[in-house]
């Protein structure tokens, strides 16, 4: 009986016994996304070939849009947003708050390097300062 074994470093490799079977290692990393462990690649797909976002992408994502919307002055508030998007204000105010975040944080969110914390803890009254958004969880500034 064979035992499977991850190699998160490794490089891909083809090993064959003398029998003819063939014993295949792939370099893969496990993270948690959404609070599942999930097997990814180590390096980007194809050219063309967008990944999957993460809740954490894609609350960020729709921040930023909506933020934009009220900066331009296409809305004239969350509550109109909210009509529009079919949710409720309040939804639509902590995705907003995302896009207060420390540029570090933003960046880990983009890079899915983030730690593994929960949605809300970043969205619902996050600290002011972007020293203490880094403290509250626990990543260190650049």
């Amino acid at each position: 009986m064979t035992c499977d074994v991850i190699h998160p470093n490794g490089e891909a490799s083809i090993f064959y016994t003398s029998d003819g079977a063939a014993t295949v290692t792939l370099p893969i990393r496990l993270r948690r996304r959404s609070g599942r462990r999930m097997i990814r690649p180590r390096s980007v797909g194809p050219p063309g070939v967008t990944p999957d976002l993460t809740a954490m992408q894609k609350a960020l994502a729709r921040g930023f849009r909506w933020r934009d919307m009220l900066d331009t002055g296409e809305v004239a508030s969350m509550k109109e947003i909210a009509a529009r998007e079919k949710t409720d204000h309040s939804y639509v105010a902590r995705m907003i708050n995302m896009t207060l975040l420390a540029p570090q944080i933003i960046e880990a969110i983009l890079d899915d390097t983030i730690p593994d914390i929960r949605l809300t803890r970043l969205a619902v009254s996050p600290p002011l300062f972007w020293q203490d958004q880094l403290q509250h969880l626990g990543m260190q500034p650049h």
